[in-house]
């Protein structure tokens, strides 16, 4: 017996689902303005409540535990706050400052060693150890680099040896963009896959997933035959 609740999520979901998809139509539409205004505004309404549940159970009862370092924080985030009200704006500049400071401070660490040191390790290694596959993945790795790095010199004029160096260098660039453009559209139909079934399974939701595709191309084509598409969609 299926849930009143877990099907109402799943038809809910599963409609506001095919309203997204309404805008491979072509045209704006005004199922596709809910679905998104929709869930911004879940998600806005999820983000304050799970932030005033951590709220509490970190900073309230850890001050009531004795932990009283806490108070420094909530006072922050009340300044912070005050963004919102022009007149005591200038409030929230202290809160910020130490954000982004921290924030700075802890990730450029972070970034020097992902960013610059492990790049550079990774890529002085020994060239003839290993098996034959590691070794061609090691010259890969070191030609690959030592092409395009003429292609970033930009203050002196690349001809001869740098020439072709650079314009081989340039056509590695677009085989390791196309290469991160598929790995991307991969992850992206992975998670079509994961979505459809998701509907699909168990057998019941299927009806309901292939009952909203129905109603919202019927409702897109109803609205584009009476010129009312347009109409009714919100301005951005």
């Amino acid at each position: 017996m299926v849930d009143i609740i877990e099907f109402s999520v799943v038809a809910v979901g599963a409609f506001l689902a095919m309203c997204m998809f309404s805008t491979l139509y072509g045209k704006s539409s005004p199922l596709y303005a809910l679905a998104e205004e929709s869930y911004i505004g879940f998600a806005t309404g999820l983000t304050i409540v799970v932030n005033v549940l951590y709220i509490y159970r970190t900073g309230i009862l850890g001050i009531q535990a004795g932990d009283w370092v806490l108070i420094i924080g909530i006072i922050l985030g009340i300044m912070i706050s005050a963004r919102v009200y022009p007149k005591f704006a200038y409030m929230s500049r202290l809160p910020i400052a130490i954000t982004l400071g921290s924030g700075l401070g802890l990730s450029l660490r972070t970034t020097i060693f992902t960013g610059f040191i492990n790049q550079i390790s990774g890529t002085i290694v020994n060239l003839f150890t290993g098996t034959a596959q590691t070794m061609l993945y090691r010259w890969t790795i070191a030609l690959c680099v030592l092409f395009t790095l003429p292609f970033f010199l930009y203050t002196i004029e690349l001809k001869g040896p740098l020439g072709w160096t650079a314009t081989i260098g340039e056509y590695l660039l677009y085989i390791a963009f196309g290469g991160s453009f598929a790995q991307t559209f991969m992850g992206r139909l992975g998670l079509f896959v994961g979505f459809m079934q998701y509907y699909t399974v168990p057998p019941w939701k299927a009806p309901i997933l292939i009952a909203s595709m129905i109603i919202v191309l019927a409702a897109v084509l109803i609205l584009d035959r009476t010129k009312m598409l347009e109409r009714l969609t919100p301005a951005e």
